[in-house]
Formats: C-alpha cells, structure tokens, sequence
C-alpha cells in the first residue's frame, strides 16, 4: 500500500502535479493548509487527482475552498481545534500509520508532500516523523522539489538513473555511524565511524552506475538533491 500526505509546507504546483499524474497510490491524505495548493492544482484540465481524508484545525484555509470540500460524501475529514498538542501533518502521519494497519498488508510506504519550507521548526518536526514510520514498521519518505528525504539503517544501493538529484548525502541522526562504507561514488568512504555534526558525508556524487551505501550501527537521514 502507498499512501500520499499533503501537508502545508512550501509547494510547487508544477511539482505536486507531476507527481500526481506519474505516481500510483491508493490513499491520498490533505493537511489544513495543503487543500489551497490541492485546489489549485484542481485548475488544470489533466489532474485527476482524488483526496480519500481531510485532516486538521483548517486555520490555515480559507472558508471559500473549505467550503468546496468539508461537506462531501467522498472525503472522510478529521476535525480538530487549533489548541491541540501536535501539528496537522504528526495527526495526519497517525491517521497514515492507523490505515496501514488497518489494511493487514506487511508492505506499506507513507510519502509526504509539502513538509519542507520556510518554517524550520516545522521542517524538523516533519523530518523526525520519518522515524515514526520507521518504529511502526513502515517506509516513510519526504519529498520536494528539489530532495528525497529517507532514513537509512543497513545498506542500499542507488541506481544513477532512478536517483532523485546529482547529488546525495548522509546526515546522522543518531550520536555516531558505525562503519560507513560507500563505493561507486566520487568519495568513497571504508568502514569509517561519522559522528553526528560531521560533514563527511555531505554532497557526494556518483562515479560509477550504482552507489552502495552500509551503515554497520546507527540510523542517518539518506538526502538525494538536484539544484
């Protein structure tokens, strides 16, 4: 099962649209603020796009396009005050986690939209709800218009042709990466510990075909960016 979250960070419509009209997924969830970027893409002729839960407080949504969507028989909205304890994408990435159960099928991937942007905070809140689909046994990916944001445990080989950018980095996210090793790449690296607030693994490129990457103990943001 894959599901798709919208969620109301910094959007390119071009991006969300392409998206949407390349990619399969079986449940589309939109937080708050990410209907005004979903309606807008409701403009083009090409989009077909289909929203199965509405989530949030919807202050950050004008009454107007609300109004469009609150009251269908088709979307499924969860409704909360705005003074409650978590962000509208941490309920959303809940409501994912809840419906992947709920499916009974082993495999299940969750892919937010719009969880980067201007604000920092929410940014790191974002990225950090990866690690709560990784603890429910999920695979959880951030995308924007120019990143994918996974985590990595293990190993993983990156095919050039299939990767999202040029370039590609490793941020750890746990005190120290033991035994970092990476070939195939511009900067190769063997069984070499990296602590977090180190830049070793910032901006590496390909060299060859495929890059493997392992990570002998510990947990690290995977990053593969285009300019």
């Amino acid at each position: 099962m894959k599901i798709v979250i919208m969620t109301g960070g910094r959007t390119d419509k071009s991006f969300a649209l392409g998206f949407f009209k390349e990619e399969r997924y079986d449940i589309c969830i939109v937080a708050d603020s990410a209907l005004e970027i979903w309606d807008k893409m409701g403009e083009d002729d090409g989009f077909t796009g289909k929203i199965n839960h509405l989530v949030g407080d919807f202050d950050s949504v004008s009454p107007e396009i609300l109004k469009k969507y609150i009251d269908r028989e088709d979307i499924i909205v969860h409704r909360f005050i705005p003074e409650k304890d978590y962000t509208d994408t941490d309920i959303a990435v809940s409501l994912a986690i809840k419906l992947c159960r709920e499916s009974g099928e082993e495999s299940c991937s969750i892919i937010l939209l719009g969880a980067t942007g201007t604000r920092l905070d929410h940014t790191m809140a974002n990225l950090q709800l990866l690690l709560t689909i990784r603890r429910a046994g999920y695979e959880g990916c951030i995308l924007d218009t120019n990143n994918r944001i996974r985590l990595l445990e293990g190993s993983i080989v990156l095919e050039k042709k299939k990767t999202f950018g040029d370039f590609f980095s490793l941020i750890p996210i746990t005190a120290c990466l033991g035994g970092v090793s990476i070939s195939g790449a511009k900067y190769p690296l063997e069984r070499h510990d990296v602590h977090m607030g180190e830049s070793i693994c910032v901006s590496n490129e390909f060299a060859e075909d495929t890059v493997t990457i392992s990570i002998e103990e510990g947990t690290a943001f995977l990053i593969e960016s285009r300019d």
